[in-house]
């Protein structure tokens, strides 16, 4: 019989109090929890399970009464105590979270106000309005465009990529394209060629053909190749729209208080906004709506305790590291 196995039998046998501050229910405990969060990477909403939320719960009444069971050793182990207590911390943290936190998701369109969250069991309202100022989407490179011309006189076609402002040599020189205007999202306003936004969601480009005969100008819709108003032109070029792979994408938000902006924050993956108590992620946008952003909204009344039990078991681990090599016996020169 090992010593902890002494202790709970020097104590009273297996009674339900025996039972919860029983190491053995701790290494039962531990495998649980560690498969149960590898699984919670698989299924949806694991975490906020009932079964996820009883397990930390019954750790932490374990863990405690370990701790009160073991009250002689306290004065002679602080840093055991320490370390007990960070752990428990962290627990009853994070049950504080579980009980009383709330999350739920804001969908924005750019100039829109709201303070109405939807949650997955309900919804409820902010304590302040959020609008979406801003919304845009950073890409690690340039977009490329990809343009296949056929020459309708010679019969030759040929393949390039150009930039939005680029210029390009055609069979070695004997004609050159020059893209005159980048349209990312066109649309005609007021009688004149114009984009709504930077989004790629009706992409046009301006080009000019230019060879010994003279120049001419096309205007090509990489969402409809079959269109082509040059009839008499002497090239025919089709265009497609090769995207930058997007980096991050970014929402410029205004705290609306009482009519009043209160705050501005511009938000991104890594960097949220946190106002009275509550904390907004970006957390998604519509590839088909250029005016669209989706935030996270949560609360979490646990995290300065749980950050507190962070803070006790680093001290507590660092302590008890000290401890032991204090008491390490000098190895003779």
């Amino acid at each position: 019989m090992n010593r902890h196995n002494k202790e709970e039998a020097a104590s009273g046998g297996w009674s339900l109090a025996n039972l919860l501050g029983s190491t053995r229910l701790l290494y039962g405990l531990l495998p649980a929890l560690i498969i149960l969060s590898v699984a919670g990477t698989l299924v949806d909403d694991i975490y906020h399970s009932v079964f996820y939320t009883f397990l930390p719960a019954l750790l932490a009444v374990n863990l405690g009464l370990c701790t009160w069971r073991r009250r002689p050793m306290w004065g002679r182990r602080p840093d055991v105590l320490t370390t007990h207590a960070g752990v428990l911390a962290i627990l009853a943290g994070g049950m504080v979270t579980a009980v009383t936190g709330t999350r739920g998701s804001l969908p924005l369109n750019v100039g829109e106000l709201r303070d109405h969250v939807e949650a997955g069991t309900g919804s409820f309202h902010l304590p302040f309005g959020v609008r979406l100022a801003d919304f845009t989407i950073e890409r690690h490179q340039d977009d490329r465009h990809r343009l296949v011309v056929a020459s309708l006189a010679d019969g030759w076609t040929e393949t390039v990529e150009t930039t939005a402002q680029g210029t390009v040599s055609l069979r070695s020189g004997a004609a050159t394209l020059k893209v005159l205007g980048y349209y990312p999202d066109f649309v005609i306003d007021g009688g004149k060629a114009a984009t709504r936004s930077q989004s790629p969601n009706n992409p046009a480009l301006r080009l000019e053909v230019s060879d010994a005969k003279g120049k001419e100008a096309q205007w090509l819709f990489a969402k409809f190749g079959d269109f082509y108003a040059a009839p008499k032109s002497r090239y025919k070029v089709t265009y497609e729209l090769h995207p930058g792979r997007i980096k991050q994408f970014r929402s410029d938000v205004e705290v609306v208080e009482g009519g009043w902006v209160a705050a501005k924050a511009s938000l991104s993956v890594n960097s949220p906004l946190r106002w009275k108590g509550w904390t907004l992620y970006q957390s998604g946008y519509d590839p088909d709506n250029p005016y669209y952003s989706s935030l996270l909204v949560s609360r979490d009344p646990g995290v300065p305790v749980v950050y507190a039990g962070f803070l006790l078991l680093c001290v507590g681990v660092t302590w008890t590291y000290l401890r032991a090599g204090s008491r390490r016996p000098a190895v003779p020169s």
